[in-house]
């Protein structure tokens, strides 16, 4: 099913799914706890998507009068609309090779409007300038990621570029005119203590990395368990890490076999589905769901955990609707978040 195959790419790998039950967390912890949250209840607009044509999208940015739509199954990869649905342009079709796409999970619009997107099947990084949208050179501009390491995940701002993936030197890779450094080590967690760097980086394969819109600081968190680090880049040459919060550990069995390195347990809990980024506050949407509960839905999230740029848990947003993704239109202050089920539609949440 489609939405199967969206859980199969989120993964990052072929990973394995075990059977083998385990105790779901029952911690006091940001995730789990209620005694710091808040009802998301001031419901601004609602965009039925389907009624102006955009059925089943990955990720939804509203910006002013458009629209820009990410389809991780789509023939195009991205696409601009008007808000009544008229389609002004489709970028990257689906393939390998110049001007095309392949695997992208999430995209990511700066305040200086340019949009980027990493292309793990092509291993690139996409950028658009939607200040040149409608003029005759707009259109994808690529970085190509070096290729003696497979990077999963990438963010760029200015020119310093911040990347996971399988490495066996650090957690993290940064890279400035095309030299790339790696920083930092991968989560401890005692479970897991005797696996070597190559299955470590299998485990913590999928996440999602959003830097802080100055480019001072950046968050990774992870997809398959409630693992979120806060890290700086001052100076921009190194990366530290601010805080490490393991909320829950990936429930998973890990094997030195080259197709399914690691196999995640029914029972484990899928993380954080996206994440969104201020001056102040980071806004991570958390799922919390097994497969074995709630099979295909497994990917959306019923809370937004607020924090600050220190790892501090502000609050948390219990959503009425469960969303796949989010976007932050600023010049709104709202949170926009997608649905497609049952039907696609982009719901706007103005925050205080």
């Amino acid at each position: 099913m489609k939405k199967t195959a969206f859980i199969i790419i989120a993964l990052l790998l072929a990973f394995g799914c075990s059977d083998e039950k385990h105790e779901v967390p029952k911690e006091d912890n940001p995730l789990f706890s209620t005694s710091r949250a808040i009802s998301l209840n001031q419901l601004g607009e609602t965009i039925n998507l389907e009624k102006i044509g955009i059925y089943n999208p990955t990720k939804v940015i509203k910006k002013d009068s458009l629209l820009i739509v990410l389809d991780l199954n789509g023939l195009n990869k991205i696409s601009i609309y008007q808000e009544n649905g008229k389609l002004l342009g489709s970028y990257l079709p689906t393939g390998m090779g110049a001007d095309r796409g392949l695997y992208i999970l999430t995209m990511n619009l700066d305040n200086k409007g340019i949009l980027s997107a990493y292309d793990f099947g092509n291993d690139r990084l996409v950028e658009f300038d939607l200040n040149h949208f409608g003029q005759p050179e707009f259109g994808p501009k690529f970085i190509d990621m070096p290729k003696d390491k497979k990077h999963l995940c990438v963010a760029k701002s200015g020119t310093t570029i911040i990347s996971t993936g399988m490495f066996d030197d650090g957690r993290y890779g940064l890279m400035n005119n095309n030299n790339e450094e790696y920083f930092l080590s991968y989560p401890e967690i005692p479970s897991y203590r005797t696996i070597n760097d190559t299955l470590r980086s299998a485990l913590f394969a999928s996440n999602i990395i959003k830097i802080k819109p100055d480019g001072t600081k950046f968050v990774c968190a992870n997809m398959q368990s409630g693992i979120i680090d806060f890290c700086s880049l001052i100076p921009c040459t190194n990366i530290t890490r601010v805080a490490e919060l393991n909320l829950y550990s990936p429930k998973a069995t890990v094997k030195n076999m080259r197709r399914t390195p690691v196999a995640y347990s029914t029972d484990n809990l899928f993380g954080f589905c996206d994440i969104e980024v201020t001056d102040e506050y980071i806004y991570a949407l958390y799922s919390g769901r097994s497969y074995r509960k709630y099979k295909d839905q497994i990917v959306y999230g019923e809370r937004i955990v607020v924090f600050d740029w220190e790892g501090n848990h502000v609050h948390t947003y219990l959503l009425r609707n469960p969303f796949t993704s989010i976007s932050f239109n600023k010049e709104e202050n709202a949170i926009y978040g997608l649905t497609n089920n049952p039907n696609s539609v982009l719901i706007k949440y103005t925050l205080d």
